[in-house]
This record gives structure tokens, C-alpha cells and sequence, in this order.
């Protein structure tokens, strides 16, 4: 049970510290990175027959970081589903045809509200560039793969790990 919530830090990342009666009674306090929901999902182009990934700069890792595109849902009133059509567009620069909803869980439940959904979408009209949105600061590279060099890629993105072996496991094409 959270006793009290008090805000620590609020910059680009909000930081909450939480007051907590554990189960067994006793007073604790934590730390938690208060985060907005997202989505990703895994797209397939059915004419090029070619997954299609973002490559862009993290600041965790602090290197490059091969993910399927994904995004926060920022926007008042946008289900899930209109999020991830928009996140495709603006990084990938496809229009979705078919969306299959996969799985939705935490990110890192001890430590950050966030839950993210996760998607598989079909493309088959390019209708942008893509490359994210200048005014959020992406700057994304697209990298399709075929079904085989995605299998063979060793990602370090959970939310991609889990769509890629989705696909291996549940998805025949």
C-alpha cells in the first residue's frame, strides 16, 4: 500500500519517491521512473517480403540500438492501436494495412511504471519518408532485414526480442 508519493525529479524523466507498507507490515521507501505507456511492433513489408527495424542513438546503452519501431503514447485520447499506426508512419514512413496485437507487460516493474504493448503489422505503401519527427529529436535510421538475418541478429532491445521470437514461433511467413 503507497503511504505517500512525492515527486524527486522532473526533467525529461519524472522520479517519484513512494512511501510503501510492505505486506508484512514494515515501512519502506522506493524510487520509481514515472513513464508513459508505449508501443512497438514487429512490421512487415509484404511486397519486399522484408521486416523493417529502426536503428537509432539510446541513451541507456549509449550506443546505437537495433529495435523494432516503437513509441510513448503522448497523445490525450490515442488508443494503442491509433499510437502504433502513427509511430509506424512517423519512423518508418508506411501506412499499416493489418495489426495483430502480441503481448503487453512492464518494462522494469521495480522500478518504472511503464507498460508497453506490442504489436505485429503488415506495410505495404510507402506514404513518407520516415525517420522519426524532427521536433522530437529522432534521427532513425531504417534497416530491413529478411525473416533469416532477423532470426540470426542478436538484439539487446526486450521489446524486440520478444517480437522477434514471437514471429519465430507464431508466424508462418
Amino acid at each position: 500500500m503507497i503511504l505517500n508519493r512525492e515527486l524527486k525529479y522532473n526533467g525529461y524523466l519524472k522520479i517519484e519517491e513512494l512511501t510503501i507498507t510492505t505486506p508484512s507490515g514494515k515501512e519502506i521507501t522506493r524510487e520509481v521512473l514515472v513513464k508513459q505507456n508505449a508501443v512497438a511492433a514487429l512490421v512487415y513489408n509484404t511486397v519486399t517480403g522484408k521486416y523493417i527495424f529502426a536503428r537509432q542513438w539510446r541513451p541507456g546503452p549509449e550506443s546505437d540500438i537495433l529495435e523494432i519501431p516503437a513509441g510513448v503514447r503522448d497523445k490525450s485520447g490515442e488508443t494503442p492501436e491509433q499510437c502504433i499506426i502513427r509511430e509506424i508512419e512517423e519512423e518508418a514512413g508506411y501506412s499499416t494495412d493489418r495489426l495483430q496485437f502480441i503481448t503487453e507487460g512492464y518494462v522494469s516493474p521495480g522500478g518504472t511504471t511503464e507498460m508497453i504493448s506490442i504489436w505485429f503489422a503488415e506495410v505495404s505503401q510507402k506514404i513518407n519518408q520516415g525517420g522519426g519527427v524532427e521536433t522530437e529529436d529522432e534521427e532513425i535510421e531504417i534497416v530491413e532485414l529478411t525473416r533469416q538475418e532477423m532470426l540470426s541478429t542478436t538484439f539487446k532491445d526486450f521489446k524486440t526480442i520478444i517480437a522477434v521470437q514471437w514471429a519465430k514461433y507464431n508466424q508462418g511467413i
